[in-house]
């Protein structure tokens, strides 16, 4: 199983842990390091991740998210043609435009599972793409076929 997790899922253990749901999808995030370790799903990198990290202004949550991403064992360059993908998703979907290169990217890099804590691109979104809340990658762990 290959995943690709976006920025909002990376940054979730840092997000209010009084907030249930906050302290669950954290706890997910975890789970997907600790099986990523061991070799058990794949994650996948990107130049988008890297450069929506590069702007996080909080030093620690930066470098938390330096550690997680390199355990991907595959890294996706931004190309022409996740530029176009994107820029379709921006104009169909009304997406923000880094939600939108994530997408791509994903889409283009052929995961199993794009994680995001945004709920609202998990609704929005209408592809190829499997996208998931955090609290759902356990259904999909246990049964891949769904």
């Amino acid at each position: 199983m290959t995943l690709y997790l976006d920025n909002s899922f990376l940054n979730r253990p840092f997000d209010n842990p009084d907030i249930k749901m906050n302290k669950l999808e954290a706890e997910v995030l975890f789970l997907i390091v600790d099986l990523a370790e061991k070799g058990e799903i794949k994650l996948v990198n990107s130049s988008t991740i890297e450069y929506e990290n590069s702007l996080n202004p909080f030093p620690e949550r930066k470098a938390f998210i330096d550690e997680i991403i390199t355990q991907a064992k595959t890294y996706q360059n931004l190309n022409q043609q996740i530029e176009k993908m994107a820029k379709n998703l921006v104009q169909e979907l009304r997406l923000d435009p880094i939600d939108s290169l994530h997408l791509a990217t994903a889409e283009y890099s052929k995961v199993d599972l794009f994680i995001t804590c945004d709920y609202n691109l998990v609704k929005k979104y209408k592809g190829n793409l499997k996208v998931i809340k955090p609290t759902d990658f356990l259904n999909y762990y246990e049964n891949p076929n769904n």
